[in-house]
């Protein structure tokens, strides 16, 4: 886990850097910021990976977002999203997981977010919480018993995400984009704990699992205010 903690710290802070450095060259051009909020809505499937995928399939995908333009293209961002994932593929008995996910970060713009296409990638931080209904497991923990319980635990998370969008409706008087609809495309890895995943995993047979992914992709909406 302390593993796990590092390398996401050294990873949150290189894409930090190299977002604020071109930035900073930005603001010097154009220190206004012609937009100062963004709120948006999405949905869509989200895709379980690796050792979670046994145990849970893809579902929807929901979240909402806000974020405070520093400047032209940096963006201070905070979201949440829910994921509704099913039943995995190898054990019919196999529980509803939903995983929520709330995460602070930044949005940083490729393009300028004045213009007609949207370009974008967002890097962040926070937590993600896996909740599921109650459950019953055989042979566990040891041959012969029946073990009936639920999975809930929250876990240190990041997220990394890409955005392409087209500003479709402009302010009259000043041409500001308003209004910017958008796909989006999202990686969130989530730092299980081993102890809390064994009851879960033992569902499908597997050894309990640590560290887990999700990839959800969505279509969205995203209001600016000027």
């Amino acid at each position: 886990m302390k593993v796990g903690y590092k390398k996401l710290g050294l990873v949150m802070g290189a894409v930090a850097a190299l977002a604020i450095l071109p930035a900073r060259a930005d603001a010097q051009v154009v220190r206004y910021s012609p937009i100062f909020w963004s709120f948006e809505g999405n949905g869509g499937i989200a895709i379980p990976l690796g050792d979670l995928s046994d145990a849970a399939s893809s579902g929807p995908s929901f979240g909402i977002a806000a974020g405070y333009f520093l400047n032209p293209r940096l963006v201070l961002r905070a979201e949440g999203s829910v994921d509704l994932l099913g039943e995995g593929d190898g054990v019919t008995e196999d529980p509803n997981l939903t995983v929520w996910h709330y995460t602070g970060g930044i949005e940083y713009h490729i393009s300028d977010p004045t213009q007609n296409l949207l370009f974008a990638f967002d890097i962040g931080v926070g937590g993600a919480t896996f909740d599921t209904e109650v459950f019953t497991v055989d042979d566990f923990p040891d041959a012969g018993d029946q073990t009936t319980g639920s999975f809930g635990a929250t876990y240190l998370a990041g997220n990394a995400g890409l955005k392409v969008g087209y500003n479709f409706w402009r302010h009259s008087a000043t041409n500001v984009p308003m209004a910017t609809l958008f796909l989006q495309g999202d990686f969130h890895l989530i730092f299980a704990d081993e102890d809390d995943t064994e009851f879960f995993a033992a569902l499908t047979g597997e050894p309990a699992f640590g560290t887990v992914y999700e990839v959800p992709i969505t279509a969205g909406i995203r209001f600016n205010i000027p």
